[in-house]
């Protein structure tokens, strides 16, 4: 084995490592009744990682309906846009959990649960339990 392929496997695991440890529970953490409060009957505005959190353009407004239905749009569309996408939500065992037909089933996060976190001012913080989706903050719409 080369010592590029060495360094290489380093860094990898090195970020593996990372990742793992950052998705961790915080004592902080919504519990269910306080996650259910929070989103249900609400319109969500997600800034998922790698776009910036403070543009319009780069929201994505998800309905999280009382009765556990969830229609999700694309990032960019507004929030009167038809659904992209409709799925399940749910707050169990203190995370928020949604479970989508499409959108994201390429890359694992269609289906994810994460901790939910109060963050600076009116944003909240999802962070994903599987390292799949990694942090996503969001406010809610109004």
């Amino acid at each position: 084995m080369s010592l590029r392929t060495i360094a290489l496997w380093t860094v990898h695991a090195t970020c593996l490592v990372s990742l793992s440890a950052m998705a961790q529970p915080s004592p902080n953490d919504l519990k269910d009744e306080q996650i259910r409060t929070l989103v249900s009957g609400k319109r969500l505005e997600l800034r998922f990682a790698g776009t910036p959190p403070s543009d319009p353009k780069f929201f994505s407004h998800w309905n999280f309906r009382a009765d556990g239905s969830l229609c999700a749009r694309l990032i960019g569309s507004s929030p009167k846009t038809e659904c992209a996408d409709v799925g399940k939500w749910q707050a169990e065992n203190n995370t928020l959990c949604w479970k989508l037909n499409s959108i994201g089933t390429t890359t694992g996060i269609n289906s994810t649960c994460g901790w939910v976190r109060k963050g600076e001012g009116d944003l909240y913080e999802i962070v994903d339990t599987t390292g799949k989706l990694g942090s996503t903050l969001f406010s809610i719409g109004r």
